[in-house]
């Protein structure tokens, strides 16, 4: 039988786990003033260490001109999107879809954690405590394409990233503070606030929510916040779940009485 070769592996590297693919998205991107690119990923803490930096475009003043294009962008989807939403609905959306959750979520898609530079203390921090710097960023570097390539190519753009988000029930699934969510939704319909009971179980925090007798919802959570978290998620998912049944129902009934 003949002998397998051995794989050669690599010093600090376990031979099990393969190298990260880092994505091209962003190294695809072509940039007729490459100034625009490099300032977008330059971080404040960065440039600080290197004065040589000193003429790029301020990074902060992009993220700030970046955060106005995206909501712009993100409000006229979404308006043209969900017809029969109302004012409430499309706030809550816009507002997940810039959430620095999503903005992560957007920036690592890119590979942009990989481009960013950084300050030798902030490039030590662990991954997850660098969300909102990589959020600023792509934020950053949409105005850098904005500048550099234009409204409609930059549109394009966002649109791209955005895609698989432009669903509202994913989007409600992944809304960063449903306690928030819940809140107004029960001042806006039923004119008072949710009430949050919770009791300690052998499995931890289990917490029920409701809005009087109308609506009602139970999580179990490692923490308290945790299952009030978890139960105002699901309360509010039921609720808009209801919310969006009747607003399909409604658009079939108007288009029922155009065909008559």
């Amino acid at each position: 039988m003949p002998l397998k070769k051995r794989r050669k592996t690599v010093p600090g590297r376990s031979p099990s786990k393969p190298r990260k693919k880092i994505p091209r998205i962003l190294s695809r991107l072509r940039f007729q003033n490459p100034q625009w690119f490099e300032a977008a990923l330059t971080h404040p803490s960065y440039r600080h260490e290197n004065p040589i930096l000193s003429k790029l475009e301020n990074f902060d003043r992009l993220e700030f001109f970046g955060d106005a294009i995206l909501n712009f962008v993100i409000c006229k989807k979404i308006y043209a999107l969900f017809p029969d939403a109302d004012e409430g609905i499309l706030s809550r959306l816009r507002s997940i879809l810039v959430s620095r959750k999503i903005l992560y979520k957007a920036a690592s898609l890119i590979g942009l954690p990989h481009f960013t530079k950084l300050g030798k203390s902030l490039s030590k921090q662990k991954a997850f405590l660098k969300g909102k710097i990589y959020a600023d960023s792509f934020e950053a570097l949409l105005a850098a394409l904005y500048f550099d390539r234009g409204f409609d190519f930059t549109e394009q753009f966002i649109l791209k990233i955005f895609k698989d988000y432009f669903d509202a029930k994913r989007l409600l699934r992944l809304d960063p503070n449903p306690k928030s969510a819940l809140q107004e939704l029960a001042q806006k319909f039923w004119k008072m606030l949710p009430i949050y009971k919770t009791e300690s179980t052998s499995q931890g925090s289990l917490t029920t929510v409701s809005i009087q007798n109308f609506k009602e919802a139970s999580a179990l959570g490692r923490t308290r916040k945790e299952s009030e978290q978890k139960a105002a998620r699901l309360l509010v998912r039921f609720i808009r779940q209801e919310l969006a049944d009747r607003l399909k129902k409604n658009s079939s009934e108007r288009k029922f009485r155009k065909t008559r």
